[in-house]
């Protein structure tokens, strides 16, 4: 019992799915059917008020006793010629061993008695009696709506007669087959564009319920990543820091090759920790686990950081490294160490891309944004690179950058940032021209 009620518990989404594929189709065959009988029984009842109004005006007209049959004749023929659905009218007269035709739109009964059970009913009450009978004797199967009551006699209301009115449903049963022919048809059609529409939901279910799992092992994968990187930190920072006691000669002296290959075990080094501390960030941005310290900041202040710790390495190629600051910078509501690590990105990146020239970090204030340039005269790029240049792990690669190292996260990272401090970043290049990389951020109206 457990394992059926768990059972329905994993699967109501499926279960739900396929009692609507067997429900929905159910209603709508109960539906048409039941229009079709009801207007059935709506035309039916037409006839029959159609029948009683006939009935009712002979009752009134009749009198057996004072008029002739040759008159009564007359009256109920002109009467059927002017109904189409008059089938027959037959006035019977009472007699001791039943009831003798006096005059009928039927010619064969006249002369006739008859003795059927329905006439005698009929007689008896004083109200009609209404009968639907099939002729089973023609291949149609003709249905006809027969309406009897007794006639009397107008001086001493006693019951001297009998008039049955007898009108053909075959109009209303060819009517009917007819719709209910075309009714079917679209009820076919119907059904099945709905069951069509119900399998794709299932379809369509089915891939949700894939989505989710997929969505579910996409965030294993985000936790594995994210534990395992920050495991890996700390025996990384324990191997940083023997490599730099090593050489700084604590642990004793060390030939040239030997230095050397340290400087390269340090190199590298470098790079892994660097690859593992942007996996980690790219894990929390995207589990939105990174923590912002919001707070008013001038960023020319987080700027002149960047350049300071990329100054040395602009000397060493011979660049010119600086800020244009405005004569009133704004305040920015940022993280300073956020974004401390977006403009150490771009900064940083302007200086190994560019081979000759300055890198320049401006600002302008345009529609409520201040914008951040970085702007550098190194190897540009072209179109085709520049729509690549904020998806992970994207690098470009040519001659030119064959030898760069990087992991290809960092500007993904970078506009992730910015992008949680509503701005932006965007970028203007031209090949062998140089690149304008704009952090737009939104400034508070008090200036420093």
């Amino acid at each position: 019992m457990n394992k059926f009620i768990n059972f329905l518990k994993e699967n109501s989404q499926f279960i739900y799915s396929v009692i609507l594929i067997i429900l929905i189709p159910i209603l709508i065959v109960a539906n048409t059917l039941w229009q079709i009988r009801s207007s059935n029984a709506t035309q039916e009842a037409e006839q029959e008020k159609k029948a009683l109004l006939t009935e009712a005006v002979l009752v009134n007209s009749i009198d057996v006793i004072k008029q002739p049959p040759a008159y009564i004749q007359n009256q109920i023929d002109n009467i059927a010629k002017e109904n189409d659905e008059i089938k027959e009218i037959t006035i019977l007269n009472t007699k001791s061993d039943g009831f003798a035709v006096l005059a009928s739109t039927n010619q064969q009964n006249l002369g006739l008695t008859f003795t059927s059970e329905e006439y005698i009913k009929a007689f008896a009450q004083d109200k009609p009696s209404i009968n639907i009978i099939q002729d089973t004797s023609k291949t149609t199967n003709e249905r006809f709506l027969t309406v009897s009551a007794p006639i009397k006699n107008s001086l001493s209301a006693q019951k001297t007669a009998l008039v049955n009115v007898k009108i053909s449903l075959s109009d209303i049963d060819t009517l009917n087959r007819k719709n209910y022919s075309t009714t079917l048809v679209f009820l076919v059609v119907t059904v099945f564009l709905v069951l069509l529409l119900l399998i794709n939901f299932a379809r369509f279910f089915e891939f949700a319920v894939l989505f989710k799992k997929l969505n579910e092992v996409d965030k294993m994968k985000d936790d594995f990543i994210s534990i395992a990187t920050h495991e890996m930190k700390t025996p990384m920072a324990a191997i940083k820091g023997y490599i730099s006691m090593m050489m700084e000669g604590l642990v004793g002296k060390f030939d040239d090759k030997t230095r050397d290959h340290l400087l390269k075990i340090n190199t590298n080094i470098q790079r892994l920790d660097l690859l593992l501390s942007e996996t980690l960030d790219v894990s929390r941005l995207e589990q939105g686990r990174m923590q912002f310290d919001m707070q008013p900041y001038d960023i020319s202040k987080v700027v002149e950081q960047s350049i300071k710790m990329s100054l040395d390495q602009a000397i060493t190629k011979g660049l010119k490294l600086s800020q244009e600051k405005l004569e009133r910078m704004p305040m920015t509501f940022i993280d300073p160490d956020r974004i401390q690590q977006v403009v150490d990105n771009l900064i940083g990146n302007a200086v190994k891309y560019t081979q000759k020239g300055s890198v320049t970090v401006l600002y302008k204030m345009e529609n409520g944004q201040l914008r951040v340039i970085v702007k550098d005269t190194g190897i540009g790029m072209n179109e085709e690179d520049r729509k690549g240049l904020f998806t992970k792990f994207y690098r470009i690669k040519n001659e030119k950058t064959v030898d760069i190292a990087g992991t290809g996260l960092g500007l993904w990272i970078a506009r992730e940032i910015v992008r949680k401090m509503n701005g932006d970043i965007l970028v203007n290049s031209k090949e062998n021209v140089g690149s304008e990389f704009i952090i737009s951020l939104p400034y508070m109206k008090e200036k420093v």
